[in-house]
């Protein structure tokens, strides 16, 4: 059962977090799915597909990619065949590009097609044995999928071909770095801090400007104690990158992480100071004050944030989000709807709205919260990081509307599938109470509250907990 909720913005702002290469922004696209369906879907993913995608840092010559350009070209085509003649005849012309088959599988990889990616770097760890890429790739895709032994073998290969390649020496400095890149991922998910440490300084040795090493920087030597470099490494990351967290912030999510309450509401203050005219650093204040339940510091720092960009949506949401934890459910309906109206395909904003909708009293207003989230269910189906809180959603609409069988039966199977939220967990509270089964419902309230962590329902988790606990009668 989730304990707690990300109060703090994440570390690294925008981008993959440990691809250095235009080849690994591809590679961190990957969706796993029916070659077929995926390819028949492609056309977007396709689009975005260039000549330099393929040749990463092989080459600076744009008259090299002619051959390259026309492959992709034909790759769009199904024209499997003539792709793989041309992309063979770019290679022959210019031995400093990548092998065929990688090329290849980065196609493959951009039309979320895994087997046949993997099929060409296999081939091509057979027919060109030097070339480190097949085990790069392969190696991040095999981290993204949590098989962190073999990425860590497979990182560790290709570190080895790296030592001795020696055909193009822009791809040897690429492979340099992404090996670093990789042994450090492995190192940080062992919590192998030091060794991580050590990684990313060879990364940062080989790429000094690169904002996301020192992002990961700043989170590792916090990890090894070393607060003041990690607030340094942080700071150069948004020098390098005016898009990246600010610093006192990503430190203070660590510190919160760690439970260490008064020195992250110094930093968040320090932030504020530092950044009184950002928005972003308002909106991520006014969360963490939510998540430690001052409200009215929340309040004050998300009507700032609308203050400045009364357009933001983010700062639209976080306002309607303190009113409901509040259970001021007027206010928030009014900034849930504003955000909805301004972005309709919003999942935060239209499933927050269908859950304040169906508080009110209105027939028409709990009809239009039955409509939102039977149409956001519909929407977000299996394979959706929204699937689950739509559900739940639509499970709770359906209880205040009085259909409790229904409602049962979906938090039923997303309990089954240990997906339950810690809103669900007093959906099913309130359920079991309604059947009489008390004692089942204060357990799995005191099991929900043992935890400090704000979720939109707590107040309303802790006033049935303490109803359960008067003597019956």
């Amino acid at each position: 059962m989730p304990t707690r909720s990300a109060c703090l913005p994440p570390l690294r702002s925008r981008g993959p977090d440990r691809r250095s290469s235009p080849r690994r922004h591809v590679v961190a696209g990957v969706v796993l799915g029916m070659a077929a369906a995926a390819w028949a879907a492609g056309g977007t993913a396709q689009a975005q597909m260039t000549a330099q995608t393929l040749v990463g840092k092989a080459v600076s010559d744009d008259a090299q990619y002619a051959d390259i350009n026309s492959a992709i070209v034909r790759f769009r085509d199904r024209d499997i065949v003539g792709c793989r003649a041309l992309l063979e005849r770019a290679r022959s012309n210019n031995p400093k590009l990548p092998p065929p088959g990688v090329m290849m599988a980065v196609l493959w990889l951009g039309v979320n097609q895994l087997a046949p990616a993997r099929a060409e770097l296999d081939d091509t760890a057979v027919k060109f044995p030097g070339d480190p890429e097949p085990y790069l790739i392969l190696g991040d895709l095999a981290f993204q999928e949590r098989r962190v032994i073999d990425a860590d073998v497979l990182f560790a290969r290709a570190n080895d071909l790296t030592g001795g390649f020696t055909e193009n020496a822009k791809r040897k400095r690429d492979f340099e770095i992404r090996c670093h890149a990789g042994s450090a991922a492995v190192a940080e998910a062992r919590r192998q801090w030091e060794s991580a440490r050590q990684h990313l300084a060879g990364w940062l040795e080989l790429d000094p400007d690169n904002a996301s090493a020192h992002q990961r920087m700043g989170i590792v030597l916090f990890q090894l104690g070393k607060t003041p470099e990690s607030l340094a490494a942080f700071r150069e990351a948004k020098k390098l990158d005016a898009k990246a967290v600010q610093p006192e912030l990503a430190l203070a999510r660590l510190h919160d992480d760690a439970k260490q309450r008064e020195a992250a509401q110094k930093l968040i203050e320090q932030a504020i100071k530092a950044a009184p005219q950002d928005p972003a650093v308002l909106l991520a204040a006014a969360q963490w004050y939510v998540s430690r339940n001052d409200l009215p510091a929340a309040t004050t720092h998300a009507e700032a944030a609308l203050a400045i960009d009364p357009r933001s949506l983010d700062a639209k949401i976080v306002r309607g989000a303190i009113a409901r934890v509040a259970r001021d459910y007027p206010t928030a309906e009014r900034f849930f709807n504003d955000a909805h109206v301004q972005s309709p395909g919003n999942f935060p904003a239209g499933n927050s709205l269908a859950l304040v909708l169906v508080e009110t009293e209105d027939a028409a207003a709990r009809q239009r919260a039955l409509e939102m989230a039977e149409a956001n269910v519909a929407m977000h189906r299996e394979g959706s990081p929204h699937q689950v809180n739509a559900l739940t959603t639509l499970a709770w609409v359906y209880y205040k509307l009085g259909r409790r069988e229904d409602a049962e039966k979906i938090l039923s199977q997303i309990t089954q599938n240990n997906q339950l939220t810690t809103d669900g967990a007093y959906y099913i509270a309130k359920l079991l109470v309604d059947r009489g089964e008390r004692d089942r419902a204060r357990k799995i309230l005191e099991e929900v509250l043992a935890n400090d962590a704000m979720f939109p329902t707590r107040a309303d988790a802790a006033d049935l907990l303490a109803s359960l606990k008067k003597p019956a009668g």
